[in-house]
């Protein structure tokens, strides 16, 4: 993201007095980039691995909420079946019993699944940052090359310019879409005791 702001003067530079100064400039911030896309890779592993944990707490969660839930409804039905009833009567609060726990596994059903697809989600747009990321940094590669032989022109430059500035347009909409993934996660809302 910040390249774009770089490129700019560095192309600028490159055709003044100090050719020495902006080699090094330019090929110091190819070094900088190639270490912050190794970070950036190890960032995503740790922010992957974090999310696919608390995938598993949630699971587990929703599975504890589900079981507390169930015995809710078995101490209902204990209570209503402990009366004097009919056989239609038993069968009635069985079949209920039955309905409301089924009912109850269903509900996890797509909760489960909201979980497990915002991680991949999740993890997809951390691929496509990267990428584009790595676009930036070959670019910055290709600059620092026609630094260092001295012989950018504007035709060689504009189309590094323009694959800068459409992965910064990238980065943007992958962070807006990260943003969305965890905004609709924050706002599920929990399990509803019966």
């Amino acid at each position: 993201m910040y390249r774009t702001c770089l490129l700019l003067p560095v192309v600028a530079l490159a055709g003044c007095g100090t050719p020495v100064a902006v080699r090094s400039l330019s090929s110091q911030l190819v070094v900088t980039e190639r270490a912050y896309v190794v970070s950036l890779h190890s960032y995503f592993a740790a922010v992957e691995k974090f999310a696919d944990a608390q995938a598993t707490i949630a699971a587990g969660r929703i599975d504890e909420l589900t079981s507390q839930i169930n015995r809710e409804y078995g101490t209902r039905a204990n209570a209503s079946l402990a009366q004097p009833l009919t056989p239609a009567q038993r069968q009635q609060i069985l079949d209920t019993l039955m309905q409301d726990v089924a009912a109850n596994a269903q509900v996890d059903i797509p909760l489960k699944r909201k979980i497990t697809d915002a991680v991949a989600g999740l993890k997809k747009q951390d691929q496509e940052l990267e990428g584009a990321y790595q676009a930036i940094v070959a670019a910055s590669e290709k600059l620092d090359e026609y630094i260092r032989l001295k012989k950018a022109d504007e035709t060689a430059i504009g189309p590094l310019i323009q694959t800068v500035a459409a992965s910064n347009d990238k980065i943007q909409a992958v962070i807006a879409a990260i943003t969305a993934i965890t905004q609709d996660l924050t706002q599920t809302s929990p399990k509803a005791q019966p």
